[in-house]
């Protein structure tokens, strides 16, 4: 791999960190547009620095985990964030946002249309690891969040919109090819026992429309991690996501309400009637799968058009998440992470992608 250069810093410094005033809801519902002077358009993110890779069949944008780069919060991990996955000339990752403000929390809209938080926006397929030893840690202590680092404490409760001051990013090493890049991180934490090395290789597989996500994590430190990790796929298939199909290897149910006339489900198979509009969402917690690890693999399809993505896994599912507004929708299979000092433990995630004409 060739070793890539860190990217000018000055370019960007303009741009400041900035957090949220006020500590609203998931989505800032009731929704309250920003002030339209301190917004700025999402298109500005495409000069982020970034590594844009291609295997002639498929290709895909992937940012870098440098200062003032495209992701600064402290939800997701900072490595390895993906947009613009382009395979028969659609874009399965746009921006799912046209703007970005520093006076919501998370998201909200405006005239235009949605607005998200400008340190809380994401894209993906993108990772977030769950907090360790947030309790412990007491106001203003020192506590780990993988894929960022240690972070402070500086609310009572775990708040994984709000951004907290990082103290230790650790140290960071990222190479590249034309089709792959790979992301190293290490934190050593003496103040709070935790330690690790931590790798993540994002590879477009040769002659195939094909993304394999290869992480590798390594318990350096002297306590147990003890967490949960998700791949945030933020896809962009069809307008308000209508005629979108979702098929699971088991009779997929939901725990919360959905609406009837959106969403229908029919044994593996959860399918949009409409798309959404305006300012209308679709969440809930799905059940119905197994340990088995068969069962993290599902296929989600834009019935009108052949566009699709097969996702899977190679570790079971602990939690199965959908969400959905009308610029983008997301599955989010948890996967329980355990090492004690000095294990270590593997995982991937395979995108499949296909369109019009291709075999499912």
């Amino acid at each position: 791999m060739t070793k890539l250069s860190v990217f000018t810093v000055m370019l960007l410094a303009s741009t400041t960190l900035a957090f949220a005033p006020s500590a609203m809801g998931q989505g800032n519902a009731p929704f309250i547009p920003p002030n339209e002077a301190d917004t700025s358009p999402a298109s500005a993110l495409d000069n982020m620095p970034s590594k844009t890779l291609s295997n002639g069949i498929i290709s895909a944008k992937v940012y870098l985990p440098v200062p003032f780069g495209f992701y600064r919060a402290t939800r997701f991990d900072h490595a390895g964030m993906i947009t613009h996955i382009t395979y028969k000339g659609h874009d399965y990752g746009r921006y799912w946002f046209v703007k970005t403000s520093p006076d919501v929390k998370n998201f909200t809209y405006d005239k235009d249309g949605l607005v998200a938080n400008s340190n809380n926006f994401a894209a993906g397929p993108v990772e977030e690891f769950g907090e360790n030893g947030f309790d412990a840690a007491g106001p203003g202590g020192r506590f780990l969040k993988i894929g960022v680092g240690i972070l402070k404490r500086d609310t009572d409760k775990y708040d994984r919109f709000h951004t907290y001051p990082i103290l230790d990013e650790g140290k960071r090493t990222t190479g590249a090819t034309k089709n792959s890049i790979r992301f190293t991180q290490t934190i050593a934490d003496p103040a709070t026992g935790y330690g690790y090395v931590y790798s993540k290789t994002v590879v477009l597989v040769p002659g195939k429309p094909e993304l394999k996500i290869e992480d590798h994590l390594r318990n350096t430190g002297k306590k147990v991690i003890d967490t949960t990790v998700y791949n945030h796929h933020f896809m962009t298939l069809s307008p308000g996501e209508d005629g979108v199909q979702l098929e699971a290897p088991f009779t997929l149910a939901h725990s919360r309400p959905m609406p009837a006339d959106v969403v229908k489900f029919d044994g593996n198979r959860m399918t949009y009637q409409r798309g959404l509009t305006g300012e209308e969402q679709v969440a809930s917690d799905l059940t119905g799968f197994t340990n088995a690890v068969a069962d993290n693999d599902f296929k989600i399809t834009a019935t009108k058009t052949g566009y699709g993505v097969r996702i899977r896994a190679d570790k079971p599912v602990t939690r199965l998440l959908w969400w959905s507004v009308p610029s983008t929708m997301g599955i989010e299979p948890y996967m329980d992470v355990k090492l004690n000092p000095g294990e270590s433990k593997s995982w991937t995630h395979t995108l499949d992608y296909y369109g019009p004409g291709d075999s499912k």
